[in-house]
């Protein structure tokens, strides 16, 4: 590690966290500064790995202090910083340095929490295949912003969604702004650090001999009303006003069929269309650990209101994202369940079906979907549950091969839209072609981030696109792909 002059005696100690966090103002304390100096202002002056050494305690110990670039999500701008870190820690690795451990900073000034500590360090941990990653502290800062009360709540909050995440932490620590501080936080013996199995996210009141029901589909389509029918009740009384009553998962256990079965009907938020990240990911976040905990996930169930009077692509749209962000490998099979008949003629249903299958048909490449009325009945809900589908999920042994052509796909979608963009400046098209780029960004990044997790190489299309993705987030979206 001569490029950082670091020596074999020297302890590494890594500091990340968001920009902002107060990592460089940590390692000025440690070198016998008063936190000032480094950088305090609102742009980050951290953009690259750097290394400042020092001596600490009785007896001294040459300590490498590493400042990194902030991480502020896992967004692709975020993805290239944590890939430089993890570069860092593998060439520390494979050289036999003695790295002692990560510190990850938050600020418990936040009133929200964007990304959780544990969420980053996970993904860091993936990137380096985990054999190069050093046990982590998460070191809360900014204590002096916020009255004691508040920010003591806060760290209990924070404590518990850690909970949530596989990657283990031995607890959290508070950083008071001086250097006896920074002492106890780096020379302190880690305790070992335990896994505690969360909650949130993850699969709730599900047995291993259970099958799960994904139940997803738009606000409004009915998806509270076709479990409530299925578990026996009358339709009623989960919700049916103008706002959304189902704003988290939620499942509901029911025994069906002459052969009991038990499934578990997993009760979605609301996904009106593609763009709608947040909740189709928390969606796949879900199935992802439905699958790693050994349970059978055994088909969705993807509601579309056949009263809607223009059949759109938002529904194929909405399937291929949520797809994408399991990995096609991981999807299970998928049943299009048409609701509110009641509220149509006949014809004028039967119409927008075929249409509707059309489109399907037309854009669902490699997964094949069933079609299914639901006539608003108990019997009707539980039919569909316990019938088999007729198309099985389409499969690739490879993961690499899937992800990679999902990603090309992609970024060939968006070097097209990004063509259009450019030759229709000026026009009201550019907002729509726009939001098309910044969903596809998202998208990407998500994937990537995805390939990354499961320590694949990345594509030489998605090694470029990240080179070209700085301007991310409200940017100039004709930038990035020639």
């Amino acid at each position: 590690m001569a490029n950082y002059g670091i020596a074999q005696t020297d302890e590494i100690v890594i500091v990340i966290g968001p920009s902002g966090s107060g990592k460089s103002t940590f390692i000025d304390y440690a070198m016998g500064g008063k936190g000032e100096g480094i950088g305090h202002g609102v742009k980050s002056c951290t953009t690259e790995v750097t290394v400042r050494k020092t001596i600490l305690g009785t007896p001294p110990r040459s300590i490498a202090f590493v400042d990194t670039p902030g991480v502020d999500s896992t967004s692709a701008i975020d993805l290239v910083a944590l890939a430089n870190i993890a570069d860092f820690l593998t060439q520390v690795h494979n050289k036999g340095f003695r790295t002692g451990r990560i510190l990850y900073l938050h600020r418990i000034s936040d009133n929200r929490i964007v990304i959780l500590p544990t969420k980053v360090l996970e993904l860091l941990a993936s990137m380096c295949n985990n054999f190069s990653m050093p046990s982590a502290v998460v070191v809360a800062t900014m204590w002096s912003l916020v009255k004691e009360d508040i920010a003591n709540q806060r760290l209990d909050e924070l404590k518990d969604m850690m909970k949530s995440t596989s990657f283990p932490v031995p607890g959290v620590t508070k950083f008071q702004d001086n250097m006896e501080s920074v002492c106890e936080i780096v020379l302190s013996q880690l305790p070992s650090p335990t896994k505690t199995a969360g909650t949130r996210g993850r699969p709730r009141a599900v047995v291993e001999e259970e099958e799960v029901i994904i139940v997803m589909g738009p606000t409004g389509s009915g998806k509270s009303t076709f479990i409530d029918y299925a578990i026996g009740g009358n339709g009623e009384g989960i919700g049916h006003g103008i706002k959304s009553r189902t704003n988290e998962i939620t499942t509901y256990k029911k025994t069906l069929g002459d052969t009991p079965r038990t499934i578990t009907f997993v009760d979605t938020p609301g996904v009106d269309d593609a763009s709608d990240f947040g909740n189709l990911g928390t969606v796949a976040e879900y199935c992802g650990n439905i699958r790693k905990s050994g349970h059978r996930l055994s088909k969705i169930l993807y509601l579309h209101r056949i009263s809607d009077n223009r059949v759109t692509t938002s529904p194929v749209e909405t399937l291929k994202l949520f797809a994408h962000l399991l990995g096609n490998h991981d999807i299970p099979a998928v049943i299009i369940v048409t609701t509110m008949w009641s509220i149509v003629q006949v014809h004028i249903g039967q119409d927008r079906l075929i249409e509707l299958k059309s489109i399907f048909g037309e854009r669902m490449k490699r997964t094949e979907c069933d079609f299914v009325e639901f006539k608003d009945t108990s019997d009707s809900a539980r039919e569909i549950s316990l019938m088999s589908p007729s198309h099985s999920p389409s499969v690739t042994d490879n993961p690499r091969i899937t992800l990679g052509n999902q990603l090309e796909d992609l970024i060939k979608e968006r070097k097209e839209t990004t063509r259009q963009l450019k030759e229709l400046t000026g026009r009201r098209e550019t907002l729509t072609l726009k939001a098309q780029v910044d969903k596809l960004d998202k998208l990407i990044a998500q994937l990537i981030e995805k390939v990354l997790r499961l320590g694949l190489n990345l594509p030489e299309a998605a090694k470029k696109w990240l080179s070209k993705s700085q301007p991310l987030n409200g940017q100039d979206s004709t930038r990035g792909l020639d």
